[in-house]
């Protein structure tokens, strides 16, 4: 039974990891070649996991351990446009090794029919979270076949 239990868990947590990573890793790259790329920058850090306020610096410090920062960034909504929209980079930015400096100038992708659906266009990030999705496959192989 408890194998059972360590099975389906494992199967869980492999579809999660393989769904919420491999979309960081793909969509950026399907927007690259079927939708719009802009020039973007850097507008700041979200400031803690559930905290909704921008921080100027990339690092934080919890619990006496210092935490890296998802990226905020501010792009236009066309190609030289002057409207502008402000998104939040993807789950893996955190893990990537090396961070975004505040201002930084990025290549933004988005679907032009839904602008504020944007990605940084960046390769550390597609390669982190390519890795994680592998590993959440390698997982989600262990819980269904009960081999590992």
């Amino acid at each position: 039974m408890l194998k059972f239990i360590f099975r389906l868990l494992f199967v869980g947590l492999g579809l999660f990891c393989a769904y919420t990573f491999g979309r960081d890793a793909f969509e950026p790259l399907w927007f690259r070649m079927s939708g719009t790329a802009v020039e973007g920058r850097i507008s700041g850090f979200l400031a803690g996991r559930y905290s909704p306020s921008v921080q100027r610096e990339p690092t934080g410090v919890r619990k006496g351990k210092t935490r890296a920062r998802r990226a905020v960034f501010v792009y236009p909504t066309t190609a030289g446009g002057l409207d502008s929209l402000e998104a939040r980079s993807g789950t893996s930015s955190f893990l990537i090794f090396g961070q975004f400096d505040l201002n930084e100038r990025v290549t933004v992708v988005f679907n032009p029919k839904s602008p504020t659906n944007a990605h940084i266009f960046s390769l550390k990030q597609m390669f982190t979270a390519f890795l994680i999705m592998l590993f959440g496959l390698f997982i989600l192989w262990m819980g269904v076949t009960g081999r590992g």
